[in-house]
């Protein structure tokens, strides 16, 4: 009987060894945003009036240099007497491309980047900012995942009072050498968007709620360390040649890359946001202690939320999305256009326009639409293969029609399945 309750007992005790860690409690999802900016305009320096920002982002984590990306190591010079009165926490990050990092025997080679990010950090100081952390953006492959710890590493020997965090990518967490890697920074960010490069051959998306939760609930299980998830607040257009084959994004260039034969557009489909955003403010993971926005929205951008957008997305409000035709006639002559009066970008509407009392005679589109015949009385604007967005508050002219004599009724509608997303 004795052996049996010995034996017994080392059965529980084997048992409570291998139950699985209890996850900690829910401390609530704080708010920050990349102002991932490469130039300083008077109207952006402007707009970083502490009341022009969203009063829920507690932190800005600012862009200070750029290297591997096709041109030379740059560094950006953020105005740091402006971020210091946002009253802003603020933190440092330096975007680092393959391009200077791969080939060699000191491969990855993030030499250049440390630099900037260095200089950055020494010229924040300067002008009075508190910087106690910095993030590393690197898609490093997934072979040198052991080397790009070591490099981390020893970056971080050097400057001892630094927490370091990196953006980490979906596809790293179950690869050898991620658990090294994590283990050699204070925290990383999961990037949730713009994952995989876009195909001609199925719908393209900027984040999809469905993969973003499950690779969160990977993250959570392998590593049972806390966390941020980066989420999306631009749109991209997707460019393809007429054979199918990728040309590239474009994201506020208006000018497609040459060859570009239609497009994709992807925006950040703010049903998906809302619903990943929603289950992290739930506390469904723990681990995951806040959302870094990708990007702090600025005057002049025309494939980004607004910031009142942003604000309104992470309250957990709904942005609405719908663009409305507007119609001037002049006798047998009308005029229209539409205009986008939501905080966020747009795709290009169809539009369907239906008159009585009058007979067609003759239209035209304005770039990013095709007037297609009337069918009897009503005529329809398609959109252009290439078309891109219509930017929050932004109104554009669509193109004319004539008839034979003013239209005894007239109107026009945005085909609204165009515009589900």
């Amino acid at each position: 009987m004795c052996r049996l309750r010995l034996f017994l007992l080392a059965c529980l005790c084997v048992s409570a060894g291998c139950r699985r860690e209890e996850l900690p409690a829910f401390q609530g999802l704080s708010q920050a945003a990349y102002v991932w900016r490469q130039g300083w305009g008077a109207a952006a320096v402007a707009s970083l009036a502490p009341g022009d920002l969203p009063a829920e982002v507690g932190e800005l984590i600012v862009l200070v240099g750029e290297c591997g990306l096709g041109h030379p190591p740059r560094a950006v010079r953020p105005p740091w007497p402006q971020l210091l009165a946002t009253g802003r926490r603020v933190s440092l990050v330096v975007r680092m491309g393959t391009g200077s990092a791969l080939g060699g025997p000191q491969e990855p080679n993030l030499q250049e980047g440390f630099t900037l990010l260095n200089v950055g950090l020494a010229a924040a100081r300067t002008a009075g900012l508190t910087i106690t952390q910095v993030q590393v953006d690197f898609d490093c492959p997934v072979r040198l995942l052991s080397a790009y710890a070591e490099r981390l590493q020893a970056f971080k020997r050097a400057a001892p009072a630094l927490a370091v965090t990196i953006t980490a990518l979906p596809s790293w967490l179950q690869a050898p050498g991620c658990e090294q890697l994590f283990k050699s920074v204070d925290s990383f960010t999961l990037q949730v968007h713009a994952t995989q490069r876009p195909s001609a051959k199925e719908p393209a998306r900027l984040v999809s709620a469905v993969e973003a939760l499950r690779w969160i609930a990977q993250a959570e299980s392998l590593y049972r360390q806390p966390f941020r998830v980066a989420l999306p607040t631009y749109a991209y257009v997707a460019c393809y040649a007429r054979s199918g084959t990728f040309l590239g994004v474009r994201a506020e260039s208006r000018e497609l890359p040459a060859g570009t034969a239609y497009t994709q557009l992807m925006p950040a489909e703010t049903q998906e946001v809302a619903t990943v955003l929603a289950t992290l403010k739930s506390g469904r993971h723990p681990l995951v202690r806040g959302v870094d926005w990708f990007r702090l929205p600025f005057p002049g951008d025309r494939q980004n939320w607004t910031r009142a957008g942003l604000g309104q997305m992470v309250r957990g409000e709904t942005l609405a999305a719908r663009c409305s035709v507007e119609l001037r006639s002049q006798g047998a002559l009308t005029d229209l256009a539409v205009y986008n009066p939501t905080e966020q970008p747009l795709p290009l509407p169809p539009v369907l326009v239906r008159w009585t009392g009058a007979s067609w005679v003759g239209a035209d589109a304005a770039v990013g639409w095709e007037a297609a015949p009337p069918a009897g009385n009503t005529l329809r604007f398609t959109v252009d293969p290439r078309a891109g967005f219509l930017a929050p508050g932004e109104r554009r002219v669509l193109g004319w029609f004539r008839l034979t004599q003013p239209a005894g009724s007239l109107t026009a509608e945005v085909v609204s399945e165009q515009l589900s997303r």
